[in-house]
């Protein structure tokens, strides 16, 4: 049955009406941190002091040049709550989200995070001191049912002539028992590479000395991906 001509063309009168529903404006643009607002942000970051476990209170600049910066990066392994970023620029720095907003954290001012491993416990954060020549290697434990962050710095080997000479991390490998090890390696031009082995049985929460091993042992642990930190979520924590 054909409609009435007169509610055609009312229908098509109102169609013709009808705008179009109004496209959102871009957010604006972020203006970037000036020299001076970044040399202000690294001398705060450097100077911080406290317990890694505890919410660094880090300025909105603080938190600019930390996710703003290209090395920063975001990691989201699956079975993991949610994502977590790691900052660059100074300093080995995290953020996670929690009910109040981004926290962030200071595991140590004068490292930087140099890998990252996922394991039944949560996300291991594996970091090395990078200024002053070098240090030695830490790790950091971000459990995975939201506990406070845990830290934990590892001695440099006695075989090894420090502070001018330190290992580098190589793999991590943890049991949902909690049994595990962590692997580095020294290794020089003019001689053989020295493999260490620190081992926990805690999940990473305490750790031995090191201790000289044969080579590389045990299954690391998944490296989750990596991506660069999107412009919206870098806004977002430094707004937190």
């Amino acid at each position: 049955m054909r409609p009435p001509m007169i509610a055609l063309v009312a229908a098509l009168s109102l169609a013709a009406c009808q705008k179009p529903a109004p496209v959102p404006p871009p957010p604006p643009a972020v203006t970037p941190l000036t020299d001076a607002e970044q040399n202000a942000a690294r001398e705060a970051l450097l100077a911080h002091e406290g317990d890694c476990a505890a919410p660094a209170p880090f300025d909105r600049n603080s938190r600019r040049l930390l996710v703003e910066a290209p090395q920063a990066f975001v990691v989201s392994p699956a079975g993991f709550p949610g994502p977590v970023v790691i900052g660059g620029a100074t300093g080995a720095t995290v953020f996670r989200k929690t009910g109040g907003g981004w926290a962030g954290y200071m595991i140590d001012p004068i490292s930087q995070v140099q890998a990252v491993r996922y394991g039944p416990a949560g996300l291991y954060l594996i970091t090395k001191v990078t200024r002053e020549g070098g240090g030695p290697l830490g790790i950091a434990l971000l459990p995975t049912g939201g506990g406070a962050l845990v830290c934990v710095g590892l001695s440099s080997p006695e075989e090894l002539n420090a502070p001018a000479e330190h290992p580098e991390f190589v793999s991590l490998s943890i049991s949902r028992a909690g049994k595990g090890s962590l692997v580095a390696k020294a290794e020089w031009e003019d001689r053989a590479p020295l493999w260490f082995r620190y081992d926990t049985t805690d999940g990473g929460a305490t750790w031995t000395g090191a201790r000289t091993i044969a080579g590389p042992e045990g299954t690391d642990l998944t490296a989750p991906d990596q991506t660069k930190v999107p412009a919206p979520l870098a806004r977002e924590i430094a707004g937190a």
